[in-house]
């Protein structure tokens, strides 16, 4: 048999990089575990309940309520729920609290401003009420409020990373330069803000008016990093403009797109160097308050690569507060919200990116993608289509268009997609390996096998390590008994490469297998179920390797075993009859 079902699995290739986020830093609020029970699917209590229960326009009712949108992600019914209940009983400090919290997450931050002074009465040191408290002030231009908030403490734990912060920027809103820069200084050998300090230095030069330490700082950061930020080239760009160098300025954008290829943010400032402009581009930071909201979104973007969890979104949020049009921090709020398979809300987010902004292609994309996860399939196919058709100098649509014709199983489509991509594409270059890859995938799956071996030799020649396309290949030549050395060399390559995959170390036992190297494909095979063991197609191949060396009733359990993990019906069937009758004396199978 072809097994399709084993390949299938080591197709998935993600339309776009992940923030790996994960629940984690921040217990915003400490909430009672108060049972549901009474609730109906929508946060309603039951009617006509027997002593014991509580009506829904009670505080605790709302309260459950506010609860059960809280935990289905309903940030703004979450949010609505609590201020009712926070009406009934405005003294309940778990009610002020709960508010607080859902209409940050809900972005209504300007409407949690009027609960901070209750919350910091009941605890002065809680971290996100003086955070709110600070920004509120910023807000305000009450500088000297700030910087009184900072020197009245507390100074430990997460407060001794944000003072430094807030501080700096209070400084510079007062034009007191030294006194910010000694500030954010503090920060530059912290484990976490480490790297916040060395992107708002630069930023916090210019925006203190300090042209030569500014370029210094620039150069610093960008020259001394693999892959600098893509705001701190746009920030180093923009002040190239200011200053009267367009020629260095294309030179930068052009650098930094060789190594980041099709970067929205870099294309949108070559874009603007091209255009003839009645005023001077603006500072990528232009004041202290939108400095604070840039140290935000750049400290949420740490905490997203150390599992910040709900505290990167509440600081997303802030920064959003602080400053409306910064579509970075909406950009990276709507992708935590995709990872979290969060769609509605995701889909929401990037629908309040500008349509002048830099990201303004990227997010409709994602909108798209954000559709078809809801259900509406055709409806993303659609609008894919349409941004496409639009753009006509760009593949990024029409390849997002491929990758969901794939996930739709939609396999000739897929690969006419693909190939409408890679005729939009001038140069093909190595890392346009996943667009053959893709091709090759659909081809194979629509049993256009030559195409598919074609699309994989020119994947492999573009990513000649790759262990996707290692695996892949060598995987369908074993499948087809072709090439069995040649292919079992690659799959081990594979392996060697990713011993922890148990679908990669799966092929590598049936190549063995294959080769009727049985004892050796038990070896390997055991392996694999170890490390993905709630697979059917490794648990069967499992089986079929024991039946060979002897071990027919362990055969016969893991065949039961794979039945039980619901396998594809083809496979079902199959397994059925090894179970009945065993393995045909032949070992091809």
């Amino acid at each position: 048999m072809t097994d399709t079902a084993s390949r299938k699995r080591h197709t998935t290739l993600s339309s776009r990089p992940h923030l790996r986020l994960r629940a984690g830093l921040l217990a915003a609020a400490a909430l009672l575990a108060l049972p549901l029970a009474a609730c109906g699917g929508d946060g309603r209590m039951a009617s006509g309940s027997p002593r014991g229960t509580y009506r829904l326009d009670s505080p605790y009712g709302n309260f459950l309520a506010a609860r059960h949108a809280r935990e289905t992600n309903d940030t703004t019914a979450a949010a609505d729920y609590y201020l009712r209940a926070l009406r009934e009983d405005p003294s309940s400090a778990l009610l002020n609290q709960g508010t607080f919290v859902a209409l940050i997450a809900d972005g209504r931050v300007a409407e949690s401003v009027p609960l901070v002074p209750a919350l910091r009465q009941l605890n002065p040191g809680e971290y996100l009420p003086r955070m709110v408290h600070a920004s509120a002030m910023m807000l305000a231009r009450d500088y000297d409020g700030v910087l009184r908030l900072v020197n009245d403490g507390p100074n430990n734990g997460i407060h001794a990373a944000f003072n430094p912060l807030l501080a700096a920027f209070a400084h510079a809103g007062k034009g007191e330069a030294d006194q910010a820069v000694a500030s954010l200084q503090k920060l530059e050998r912290h484990p976490l803000l480490g790297g916040v300090h060395a992107h708002l230095r630069p930023l916090l030069l210019d925006l203190l008016n300090q042209a030569e330490p500014t370029e210094a700082a620039y150069r610093d950061v960008i020259e001394g990093r693999e892959r600098p930020g893509t705001r701190l080239v746009d920030g180093y760009a923009r002040f190239l403009e200011r200053n009267g160098r367009m020629a260095e300025a294309r030179r930068l954008l052009d650098e930094q797109l060789a190594l980041n290829p099709e970067n929205p943010v870099l294309l949108h400032g070559l874009r603007r160097l091209d255009a003839k402009r009645s005023a001077p581009v603006a500072p990528l930071v232009g004041n202290a308050v939108e400095g604070l909201a840039e140290a935000l979104f750049a400290s949420a973007s740490a905490f997203g690569r150390s599992d910040g969890g709900e505290l990167a979104e509440l600081h997303l949020q802030l920064a959003l507060f602080l400053r409306p049009d910064l579509d970075d921090a909406r950009m990276l709020l709507a992708d935590i919200y995709e990872i979290r398979e969060r769609w509605e809300q995701a889909l929401a987010m990037y629908g309040k990116i500008s349509p002048a902004s830099a990201y303004a292609e990227n997010a409709q994309m994602r909108q798209a993608w954000c559709i078809n996860e809801l259900g509406r399939g055709e409806e993303a196919v659609r609008m894919l289509r349409r941004l496409a058709n639009a753009a006509q100098d760009s593949s990024r649509a029409v390849l997002m268009l491929a990758d969901l014709h794939r996930q739709m199983e939609r396999w000739p489509e897929a690969a006419q997609e693909y190939s409408e991509g890679l005729e939009r594409i001038k140069q093909i270059e190595p890392r346009h390996w996943a667009i053959f890859f893709g091709r090759g995938v659909s081809y194979e799956r629509a049993r256009q096998w030559d195409k598919a071996e074609a699309d994989m030799l020119k994947a492999l020649e573009l990513q000649p390590d790759n262990p996707l396309v290692l695996n892949y290949l060598g995987y369908s030549w074993v499948d087809m008994n072709r090439n069995l050395e040649r292919a079992t060399k690659m799959i081990e390559r594979a392996v060697a490469l990713r011993p922890n995959d148990g679908a990669i170390v799966d092929s590598l036992g049936w190549a063995l297998y294959r080769q009727g190297r049985f004892e050796e494909a038990v070896v390997q095979l055991e392996r694999a179920v170890e490390l993905k063991g709630g697979d059917p197609v490794i648990t069967d191949h499992l089986g079929d390797a024991y039946w060979r060396v002897g071990r027919q009733e362990e055969a016969r359990f893991q065949w039961r075993r794979a039945l039980g993990l619901k396998p594809e019906q083809e496979l079902a069937l199959q397994v059925q009859r090894k179970i009945e009758q065993g393995l045909d004396p032949v070992a091809a199978k």
